[in-house]
């Protein structure tokens, strides 16, 4: 939406006010332009705003003469100083980035994919130019510690593990099936009526944008641009949780949430996303609705955390103006400038401890054919619960176990999964610690 008659900007036009353009005016963007144009911020005057569709109805209105279809204009614009990328996608964001930092401006982006994807090019180059690259958009609820994870990056402090929940969407649908008691796609449903999940949510609940948020982080732990070389790791999404494994998960002190890990240990990695249990009186475990939250421990032991915002128009328009007031006072733009490639161990010698839903039939002898096959392979069983049975064909085995290797648990539960006794594949949940 615009107006016919233009309203003078609150933000003054000063010397040293650095000149920001927005490309992408939809949810994020509107949010950023409102803060800028409409509020005002000191250092930051708007000057233009470019989308391919000036039709579309929107709830901040700003003048016509601000607004453009041509981002090439943009980025070729002597006057601006900086450009917003907050289109999405690969192209054209990467041209907008790329053409930006060549003539001469910072830039701004929320684009998780296109940083992991292009990363390696978009950050030598800014390098190479003297320019910076905010990305604080990218991670939205964790990005108030994006300093102290360069710092790690620079030898500083270095961090033993990472466990954070990273998506805003996931976390809503499970805390609505734990404490509304509904299924995986009831919980999907409300979350898309409430907007906290997109039409297509896909990248959310299958893990995808946590993914591209823990090579980021990652990224800037290790000091590193080349996310794209980083080799295969296990990304699990949220599909396939059923209401009666978070009921479980709650009656032995636990909730299910989708985790992003990182771990190292003498230079090694070790990243995935998963669902997993942690304890219900955890900092993560307690997270309710569409927050985000981090744990982190240092190499001395030091265990802090933060609870945040993790999706919606104004948090990620509230961490993209403070990548812009920290290019606007001159402060150092955290990111990665170098290509160390990063070395990721062997997921199967990971170890952790297991929730085990198995569907057997009930008789006498199941449990001792399932314990001698995980005698087998090294695997020592914590507690043994044997549900209501919720079916005429079989029965739920609930079973958590000590620490085991994945390798040695996905092989044996291959080998218990074709038992004739079992009459489903056995749901495998994580139960993250911070001993574990």
């Amino acid at each position: 939406m615009v107006e016919a008659n233009p309203v003078p900007s609150k933000s003054s036009a000063m010397a040293g006010t650095k000149k920001v353009a927005v490309v992408g005016f939809g949810n994020i963007g509107s949010g950023v332009v409102e803060i800028l144009y409409h509020k005002g911020v000191a250092g930051l005057e708007l000057v233009k705003v470019c989308d391919k569709d000036l039709e579309r109805k929107r709830s901040v209105v700003i003048p016509i003469e601000y607004l453009t279809t041509d981002w090439r204009q943009v980025v070729s614009d002597p006057e601006i100083d900086i450009v917003v990328e907050l289109i999405g996608g690969i192209e054209p964001a990467k041209s907008v980035l790329l053409q930006a930092l060549e003539n001469g401006k910072d830039v701004v982006t929320a684009n998780k994919e296109l940083l992991v994807e292009e990363g390696h090019r978009i950050f030598p180059l800014a390098s190479s130019l003297n320019r910076r690259v905010g990305f604080r958009g990218t991670f939205v609820g964790c990005h108030s510690l994006i300093h102290e994870f360069r710092q790690a990056g620079t030898a500083a402090k270095k961090f033993r593990r990472i466990y954070a929940i990273l998506n805003g969407t996931c976390n809503y649908i499970l805390s609505t099936m734990s404490s509304e008691g509904k299924e995986f796609e009831k919980a999907l449903r409300e979350a898309q009526e409430k907007g906290y999940a997109e039409a297509d949510p896909s990248k959310d609940i299958d893990g995808v944008d946590t993914a591209y948020k823990v090579l980021i982080l990652l990224g800037l732990i290790s000091n590193s641009y080349q996310y794209h070389a980083v080799g295969p790791f296990s990304v699990e999404g949220i599909r396939d949780i059923a209401a009666q494994d978070i009921q479980y998960a709650t009656e032995l002190g636990y909730s299910v949430k989708l985790v992003g890990v990182i771990e190292q240990k003498e230079g090694i990695f070790n990243i995935g996303v998963h669902p997993v249990m942690v304890p219900k009186a955890s900092l993560l475990g307690s997270l309710e609705g569409a927050y985000n939250g981090i744990e982190l421990e240092d190499e001395y032991g030091v265990v802090s955390g933060l609870v945040a915002p993790g999706a919606g128009t104004y948090p990620t328009a509230d961490a993209v103006i403070k990548d812009l007031l920290d290019i606007a006072e001159g402060r150092a733009l955290p990111m990665p400038n170098s290509a160390r490639t990063l070395v990721l161990g062997s997921p199967e010698a990971v170890q952790r401890r297991y929730y085990l839903r198995f569907s057997v039939v009930d008789q006498a002898g199941v449990l001792a054919q399932i314990c001698d096959i995980f005698w087998k392979y090294n695997i020592s069983i914590a507690a043994v619960i044997q549900k209501e049975a919720v079916s005429q064909e079989f029965v739920p085995v609930v079973m958590t176990t000590h620490l085991a290797t994945e390798g040695d648990l996905q092989a044996a539960i291959e080998k218990v999964d074709n038992l004739d006794v079992v009459r489903a594949k056995t749901k495998i949940i994580r139960i993250l610690k911070a001993d574990t």
